[in-house]
C-alpha cells in the first residue's frame, strides 16, 4: 500500500539515512518527532518479521508525544486497525511487524529482548547507561532526536563521535504546516532571550549559561531507593553530609548536616544519632584520608571520592534532580554555584565560593555511579 504523506525536508532526510545511528537535533516545531513516526510507519509497510522501539524516559510522557503522533498517523492515513492495537502490552502490529512503545520507568524492557530499530523520543532526557543498554539490544538501525538544550552531553560523546552517526539539524523553518501562531511564538524569543532562541528556534547547540545547576525540582520527601551519602569536609566553611537517592536514573537529593567548626568526633557522634546505615555507601573528600579513615573505623562504609569535577557535573546533569524543600542551605547553592568566566567565555570550572553542598553531591553521585562492579549496592528507606 501506498501511503500518502505530508513529509518535511525532515522526513527526507531521516529516510535516505543509512547510517546506525541517526541524531535529530532540533528546535521546537521542527516536525523531528513527527517525521520519525512517519518513518517507522513507513519502514513498517515495506518490510516484515522487525521489531520497532520507540521509547522515552516515562511511559505517561511518551504516551502524550510520540506515541500520541503514531496513532493520529496511522489514523489519518486511515490504515488504523484497532484489532492489531494491543493497549495493555502498548504494541501495534502492522504488515507482520510490532511496534512496541514503553518508557525507561519501566526497567524490565530496557534490558529485555532484541529489536530491529529503535527511536528515543527527546534522547537527552535519558543517562548513557540507558542509552547504551538500548543501543546493545538494537540489530539495525537507532533513531534519536531531542532539543539541544545542553551544551555538554553524552549524546555529543557517546553518539556523535562514532564514524557511522549522522546529526540532522532542523528549525520549525523546515516544517511548512506550522501555524502562523506558532512560529510568531517561537520568533518571540529572537530578541528576548538569545539562547532560548539558539537552542529552540534555530536547533543549535545551546551556550551554558553561568549557572551550572538551572533544572531542578523541590519536592517534600525522597522516595525509597538506592542510598548513598556524599561528605565534604570543612571548618570554616561547613562540613556538608548529604543524603541521594537513586531512583529510576533520577537523583532525589537533601542535606543532613551543613555545619562549620565540626571535629570529626562530633561529626561521627551526629551521624550516630541520626541513625544512618552504616553499609550504605558514603563517598568523602578525598584530600581528607586522615578523617576517611576515623570515619572508617567508627564503622561506616566509608571511601574517597572521584573528584573529577566536570565529569561528576555532567554526571548529575545527565539525569532529573529533585531537592528536598527543606534543604535550604542546598537550594542556595543550587541557585548561585556558577561557571567561571573569562573574557566573556564561560569556562568548565566552577567558582569556588559556597560549593560545600554541591561537592557533597557531586562525589556521592559520580563516585556511586563509577565504583568497582564488585561493589556491592545498599538499598535502604530514606529517613
Amino acid at each position: 500500500m501506498e501511503l500518502n504523506l505530508k513529509a518535511t525536508r525532515v522526513f527526507n532526510e531521516n529516510y535516505k539515512a543509512t547510517e546506525r545511528f541517526v541524531v535529530n537535533q532540533g528546535g521546537t516545531g521542527s516536525s523531528k518527532s513527527y517525521s520519525l513516526a512517519q518513518l517507522f510507519i513507513v519502514k513498517a509497510q515495506q518490510t516484515q518479521g522487525k521489531v520497532f522501539s520507540i521509547v522515552r524516559k516515562s511511559m505517561p510522557t511518551l504516551r502524550a508525544t510520540a506515541m500520541r503522533d503514531f496513532f493520529n498517523i496511522l489514523q489519518g492515513l486511515g490504515v488504523y486497525n484497532e484489532e492489531n492495537h494491543n493497549k495493555t502490552e502498548n504494541i501495534y502490529t502492522m504488515h507482520g511487524n510490532e511496534i512496541e512503545f514503553f518508557g525507561l520507568d519501566e526497567p524490565q524492557k530496557v534490558r529485555s529482548r532484541r529489536r530491529d530499530y529503535l527511536w528515543i523520543n527527546e534522547a537527552n532526557e535519558l543517562s548513557q547507561e540507558s542509552f547504551r543498554q538500548l543501543n546493545m539490544r538494537t540489530n539495525e538501525q537507532l533513531f534519536m532526536d531531542f532539543n539541544p538544550s545542553d551544551e555538554f552531553h553524552w549524546i555529543y560523546d557517546d553518539v556523535l563521535t562514532r564514524k557511522d552517526a549522522r546529526l540532522i539539524v532542523s528549525t520549525y523553518k523546515d516544517n511548512p504546516f506550522l501555524p502562523k501562531e506558532v512560529i510568531k511564538e517561537i520568533e518571540h524569543f529572537r530578541e528576548l532571550d538569545p539562547n532560548y532562541w539558539n537552542i529552540y528556534g534555530l536547533g543549535q547547540r545551546g551556550v551554558s549559561s553561568v549557572r551550572i545547576y538551572t533544572t531542578w525540582e523541590l519536592i517534600d520527601s525522597l522516595p525509597e531507593g538506592e542510598v548513598v551519602y556524599g561528605l565534604d569536609f570543612g571548618w570554616n566553611h561547613p562540613t556538608a553530609l548529604t543524603r541521594v537517592v537513586l531512583k529510576d536514573d533520577d537523583v532525589y537529593t537533601q542535606e543532613v548536616i551543613y555545619e562549620s567548626y565540626i571535629t570529626n568526633q562530633d561529626l561521627i557522634k551526629k551521624m550516630n544519632d541520626i541513625g544512618i546505615d552504616k553499609d550504605t555507601y558514603m563517598f568523602a573528600d578525598s584530600a581528607e584520608p586522615q578523617r576517611i579513615e576515623e570515619i572508617k573505623k567508627a564503622g561506616y562504609n566509608i571511601y574517597p571520592a572521584d573528584k573529577d569535577v566536570k565529569k561528576g557535573i555532567d554526571t548529575i546533569k545527565s539525569r532529573r534532580l529533585f531537592v528536598d524543600k527543606a534543604s535550604t542551605n542546598a537550594i542556595k547553592e543550587l541557585k548561585s554555584y556558577s561557571w567561571k568566566t573569562k573574557d566573556d567565555r564561560v569556562l568548565d570550572e566552577p567558582v569556588k565560593i559556597r560549593d560545600d553542598f554541591v561537592d557533597s553531591l557531586r562525589y556521592a553521585v559520580h563516585s556511586y555511579m563509577n565504583k568497582p562492579k564488585k561493589a556491592k549496592a545498599y538499598t535502604t528507606k530514606p529517613f
